[in-house]
C-alpha cells in the first residue's frame, strides 16, 4: 500500500512539474511576441489617422475678388440762393428721411416776405371797408336812398379790394414757400458720403451741397468658379461675405464706435443673399459673374474692390466627409486620392471623389465608406506599401 501511495505522490508532482514547466513556456513565447511586436513597431513610421464619418459644415468659396458699389448716390443742391447759416450732419453720419442737414438764410427773401406780410394787413383793412360799405350800401338801396348804380359800384370796390388781398396772400404763400427752401431735408435713409461747403458760405440755387448714399444696403460683384458656385448653392440661399481685416482698417467714411449695432457675426463679416447670376447657375460654363446684395449694418465695408475674400453658406450641410488634409491631388491626372490602411497597417492608395470643402473637411462622393482610415499628414514622408504605425487624429 505504501507504495501505491508514493508511487501516485511521485506521479502528481511529475504531472505538476510538466504543467509549470508548459506554462512557463508558454508566458515566456508570449512575452517575446509582445517585446518583438514591440520592437518591430518602433521601427515603424507613426502616422495621424482619422475615420471617414458625418460632419456638418459650411461650404466655402475662397480667394475671391469682390467688388463692392452703393446701390444709389445723389447730391443735395440748394434750390434757393442764400448763405448756409448751420450745418448739422458730418461726412458719414447716418441720417433718417426728412432729418435735417442744413438751413441758410436769405436777408432779402426775410424782408419780401415780411413786406408781404404788411401788404396783406394792408389790403385786408381795404376789403373789409369796403366790405362793410357794400353792406350799408344794400340796405340803403332796399330803401331807394340811393341809386342801384352807386350800390353796384360800392359792391365793385369790395370785390376789387377782396382780390387784390388775395392777390397778396397768394405772394406771401409763394415766399414762405421759397423761404421753407432754406431748410435742407435728407430726401430717403442715408451716409453723409461728402460735405461739400460748409456753414457761413454763400451758396447759389443748385449748387451742391451734401453728398448721400446707403452704405447699409450694399451691391456686390464677384467671378466664381462653376464648381465653387454649385457647392454653395447646395447647402442654401444664405451667406457671409469675409474680408480680411486688415483692409477693413483705413476707412474712407470712418463711423463711430457708437453707431455699431450689436451682431452676431464678427466685424469682417456680412451678411449678404444673392441677386442675379449670369450665365444661369446650371449652364455649362467655368465661371459665372455673381452679383449680390451685402448688409452693412455696422458701415464698416465701404464701397471699393476687396481681393481675396471668403464667401460662406450660412447654413451647414451633413456629409460624409475626412479631414481635407488628407486629400492628395494627381499632378498628372489632376484625380484626388488619400492613404488607407490594409489589414497589415500598410498604406494602400485609394483614389475618391470629392464634394463640398469648408470648416477644413472635404466631402466624399465617392471612394470610401465610413469608419475607414485616412492618413491625415505630409505625404512626403511615406510611401505607398509602407508600414506604418497609427495614432488617432480628431475631427
Amino acid at each position: 500500500m505504501d507504495a501505491q501511495k508514493y508511487l501516485k505522490i511521485a506521479i502528481i508532482g511529475v504531472i505538476c512539474i510538466v504543467v509549470s514547466v508548459v506554462t512557463y513556456g508558454i508566458y515566456i513565447n508570449d512575452a517575446s511576441r509582445r517585446h518583438i511586436e514591440k520592437m518591430e513597431a518602433a521601427q515603424y513610421t507613426v502616422l495621424p489617422v482619422a475615420h471617414v464619418g458625418y460632419r456638418d459644415f459650411h461650404a466655402f468659396a475662397e480667394e475671391i475678388n469682390f467688388t463692392v458699389r452703393a446701390p444709389w448716390t445723389i447730391d443735395v443742391s440748394a434750390q434757393y440762393e442764400g448763405v448756409l447759416s448751420d450745418v448739422r450732419v458730418v461726412k458719414s453720419q447716418r441720417v433718417e428721411e426728412g432729418e435735417v442737414l442744413a438751413t441758410m438764410t436769405n436777408n432779402d427773401l426775410l424782408a419780401q416776405t415780411a413786406s408781404a406780410e404788411a401788404d396783406i394787413e394792408a389790403a385786408r383793412a381795404q376789403f373789409i371797408n369796403a366790405e362793410q360799405t357794400a353792406n350799408r350800401y344794400k340796405q340803403l338801396v332796399e330803401h331807394n336812398a340811393i341809386s342801384l348804380q352807386e350800390y353796384d359800384s360800392a359792391v365793385a370796390q369790395r370785390d376789387a379790394a377782396l382780390a387784390q388781398m388775395e392777390s397778396r396772400i397768394s405772394k406771401r404763400d409763394l415766399m414762405l414757400s421759397e423761404q421753407s427752401k432754406m431748410t435742407i431735408t435728407a430726401p430717403r435713409a442715408a451716409n453723409i458720403i461728402q460735405v461739400y461747403r460748409e456753414a457761413g458760405r454763400y451758396v447759389r440755387a443748385g449748387e451742391g451741397i451734401f453728398m448721400l448714399s446707403d452704405l447699409h444696403n450694399l451691391m456686390g460683384r464677384s467671378v466664381i468658379a462653376h464648381d465653387k458656385f454649385q457647392q454653395l448653392l447646395s447647402v442654401g440661399d444664405r451667406f457671409i461675405l469675409e474680408i480680411q481685416p486688415h483692409r477693413l482698417t483705413n476707412k474712407a467714411y470712418p463711423f463711430g464706435e457708437t453707431s455699431l449695432p450689436k451682431t452676431t457675426l464678427k466685424l469682417n463679416q456680412f451678411y449678404m443673399e444673392l441677386v442675379s447670376v449670369v450665365p444661369d447657375a446650371n449652364a455649362d460654363t467655368d465661371f459665372h459673374e455673381v452679383v449680390w446684395r451685402v448688409e452693412n449694418p455696422t458701415g464698416v465695408l465701404e464701397p471699393t474692390y476687396y481681393d481675396s475674400v471668403r464667401i460662406m453658406s450660412m447654413d451647414t450641410i451633413r456629409k460624409l466627409a475626412i479631414p481635407g488634409r488628407a486629400v492628395q491631388k494627381d499632378v498628372k491626372t489632376g484625380n484626388h486620392f488619400v492613404y488607407t490602411l490594409s489589414d497589415e497597417s500598410r498604406l494602400v492608395r485609394r483614389e475618391i471623389t470629392c464634394g463640398i470643402e469648408g470648416d477644413g473637411l472635404t466631402e466624399i462622393v465617392s471612394g470610401l465608406s465610413e469608419d475607414e482610415p485616412v492618413v491625415v499628414a505630409d505625404p512626403s514622408i511615406y510611401t505607398e506599401g509602407m508600414k506604418v504605425g497609427a495614432k488617432e487624429y480628431e475631427f
